[in-house]
């Protein structure tokens, strides 16, 4: 027998194997689909109670929120590299409570920018 002709057994394994491939390939994609509409459902059930229970409300207070401390934040420029925030602390102590201070810092080498925030603390009294 030629190497060129081919053997009717193996021509109908062949096909046997894509059916299988192909029973499987389907199967697949129908357990995908099945889990596709089950994380929609789930999605939209999560969303309705946030949506009653006017769950936007959060989002508008911790606007209003960030808009508060930017009332109270100052920027400070000029700050020498060496400086620390504990030095900053203590330079603005005498201005109020000092909540928090920011030195800007560049991301790829981590070294200071030369300017920073200070957030100070409010008292409703």
């Amino acid at each position: 027998m030629a190497d060129d002709e081919k053997d009717p057994t193996a021509a109908s394994a062949e096909g046997e194997d894509d059916e299988e491939d192909l029973e499987k390939l389907q199967a697949e994609i129908k357990r995908m689909e099945e889990e596709a509409a089950r994380i929609a459902q789930e999605t939209e059930d999560l969303e309705k109670p946030a949506a009653a229970a006017g769950g936007g409300g959060e989002k508008k207070d911790g606007a209003a929120e960030k808009a508060s401390k930017d009332g109270h934040s100052i920027y400070v420029g000029q700050v020498d590299y060496s400086t620390t925030p504990e030095e900053l602390l203590a330079h603005f102590e005498s201005c109020g409570t000092v909540e928090r201070v920011t030195i800007v810092c560049d991301k790829f080498t981590g070294k200071p920018k030369g300017f920073a925030y200070l957030e100070f603390q409010v008292s409703d009294v």
